[in-house]
């Protein structure tokens, strides 16, 4: 992801997924440097300024390469 231009394409990207539904943010918690959503773990970028420290909660969408993308807290 670089700068605004990067994340607009990200979003882009994670908001249809296979079969043109459209994709939601899910809430998240931080811990060891991942994000738990259920029983899943997903590595993640901030695209937005918030604390990302572990026990934080999150919203998050999920980019087509697996990573959670924090779009807001």
């Amino acid at each position: 992801m670089n700068g605004v231009m990067g994340l607009a394409q990200v979003l882009r990207e994670g908001r249809k997924k296979s079969g043109g539904e459209e994709q939601r943010a899910q809430r998240g918690i931080i811990g060891s440097g991942r994000v738990h959503i259920g029983e899943r773990s997903y590595p993640f970028r901030a695209a937005v300024d918030c604390n990302t420290s572990d026990g934080s909660l999150v919203w998050v969408q999920i980019s087509k390469g697996g990573t959670a993308v924090i779009v807001g807290a």
